[in-house]
């Protein structure tokens, strides 16, 4: 077996904790923290994304006054040329964040990001279009935590861009942490603004970020720093191997997600600790009823081995998904937070059902024509 270059899977493990704390933003304290010339550090995190490694912005949903919702339906064949404006209309008026189409079942897996106390408006949208036949076979599940994890750099040849697994020498830990849940915090519409920006571009600067959200530079160092960073609104920034682009276009990319229904806690934790092993899971998800969700992304070179892997650990403990899902990368986008749901004149979250869906029949109807 090949051996991963030590100074590529150094070099990931010590940036890791600046990127974890604020998506890697001063590079001049990291220079001098890591003794990396300053040129040197700048090339080599400006090369990551086209390495295919991405810095993740994470915001705190809870502090933000937010709850989550995973909801799962089917496309009537009538919706297939109006699918993009579809859900750009949900994402603007009903907080929608990710949707991705199951390969083989068409099933819509979707997350919804609503303001904390609203599920009632929300379950009334979905019925509606359910009513209008836009949508079918509805059924929604809120979310209880959902953890995105760390880049697991042990396995990862940087200079290669290739991944290296021994999967003899992965483990698990059925004492995995759960992560908390916070506290709503007091926020305003500066603040969600940065946050949506830092969700596009991690390193934007805040010379253009004052820019995009229209204050003045020491207005925005202000509200960057003593209310995004210093009450934590951004939970974390997460590095995240996405494979390039040349590999998307090629299509040797797979997404899966492993979807275990109403399964007891002790389960739970074992195949919490199953996935969490595997370097190629990025996120996992519990929902209220005690369903567990774990999506992971993988070069198709290591398609076999992972599978193969999960499946025997999964059989050790007789632990069967209910389903798993293969995203259509041709059908799957995610959004930033719903900032537009936020009320400048009340100061306040604002979800109307009614609403969301006349601008989403809006958009479908402008679509169109």
């Amino acid at each position: 077996m090949r051996t991963v270059s030590e100074s590529a899977s150094n070099f990931l493990s010590k940036i890791s904790p600046f990127v974890n704390a604020d998506g890697a933003r001063n590079l001049n304290e990291i220079s001098r923290e890591l003794s990396i010339p300053y040129q040197t550090l700048r090339k080599r995190m400006v090369n990551l994304n086209k390495d295919g490694i991405s810095i993740l912005t994470i915001p705190d949903f809870e502090k933000l006054g937010l709850e989550r919702f995973r909801v799962f339906f089917r496309l009537p064949t009538s919706m297939t040329d109006n699918v993009k404006a579809f859900f750009g209309g949900l994402h603007q008026s009903a907080g929608l964040k990710i949707y991705a189409r199951s390969m083989y079942s068409q099933i819509f897996d979707c997350e919804f990001a609503i303001p904390q106390g609203t599920f009632s408006e929300l379950e009334k949208l979905l019925h509606k279009l359910e009513e209008m036949d836009l949508i079918k076979d509805v059924e929604y599940r809120r979310i209880v935590w959902k953890d995105v994890l760390r880049l697991n750099g042990k396995f990862y040849d940087y200079s290669k861009k290739e991944w290296d697994v021994d999967f003899s020498t992965l483990s698990g830990d059925p004492s995995v942490q759960i992560p908390e849940v916070s506290k709503p915090e007091h926020i305003d519409f500066s603040d969600l603004l940065m946050i949506k920006e830092l969700e596009a571009d991690p390193w934007i600067k805040v010379v253009e970020l004052a820019k995009k959200v229209n204050l003045e530079g020491g207005d925005t160092a202000y509200h960057l720093n003593n209310h995004v960073f210093h009450k934590k609104l951004i939970k974390s920034f997460r590095l995240k191997w996405n494979g390039t682009k040349e590999a998307w276009l090629k299509h040797s990319i797979i997404n899966l997600t492993y979807f275990f229904k109403q399964v007891p806690e002790e389960d739970i934790r074992h195949a919490m600790s199953i996935f969490t092993s595997s370097p190629f899971t990025w996120s996992h998800t519990v929902t209220v009823e005690g369903s567990y969700l774990a999506e992971v992304i993988l070069p198709v070179s290591q398609y076999s081995e992972t599978t193969q892997y999960l499946s025997s650990q999964l059989r050790l403990i007789d632990l069967r998904p209910s389903s798993i899902f293969e995203k259509d990368w041709s059908c799957s986008s995610t959004f930033t937070i719903p900032y537009m749901l936020y009320n400048k004149e009340k100061s306040a979250w604002d979800f109307n059902s009614e609403h969301a869906l006349e601008y989403t029949l809006q958009m479908i109807k402008t679509y169109s024509s």
